[in-house]
């Protein structure tokens, strides 16, 4: 059974609506208010990733043409549903957080091995995404910054 796209909407708080309104209207490069495939092609070029024809295909489905935005929050509400929510993630980095007051920092080779145990064993994609929430201390030792994380997801 395929959920309607009133479903989805009800999930969404109004601020992600209007983020996912704004992302929409980025990626729709053309503006006629439907992404299209050549729509997601320029924005994964301009990412520098310029084939993924097989990827644009899984995302808009069975799909042959273009996606409206109540089709796209739909598509995102399906893919948002299978995050945890954010006191589920909370609760999972103050267990692993030194500090877990407001920064929330985590050691970064403990949550990779943690992470690692988990299952999620692509060291090059779990070294891209902890990158973009890590920094350097003076002592060389990398942390993830879990509030920074989080700030992302809201």
């Amino acid at each position: 059974m395929e959920k309607s796209p009133s479903t989805s909407f009800s999930q969404f708080t109004q601020a992600q609506i209007q983020r996912m309104r704004d992302a929409f209207q980025f990626i729709d490069d053309d503006g006629d208010g439907e992404i299209s495939k050549e729509d997601l092609q320029k924005v994964y070029s301009n990412l520098g990733k310029p084939d993924v024809s097989e990827q644009i295909i899984a995302m808009l489905g069975e799909k042959a043409g273009e996606l409206t935005f109540p089709e796209y929050l739909t598509v995102m509400g399906d893919r948002m549903g299978k995050l945890p929510d954010e006191e589920e993630l909370l609760d999972a980095l103050r267990t692993f957080s030194k500090n877990p007051g407001h920064e929330m920092s985590i050691d970064a080779n403990e949550l990779r091995a943690f992470l690692n145990d988990a299952g999620f064993k692509d060291k090059s994609k779990l070294d891209k995404i902890l990158a973009q929430f890590c920094t350097t201390q003076l002592s060389g030792d990398q942390v993830f910054k879990g509030r920074k994380f989080l700030e992302t997801l809201e």
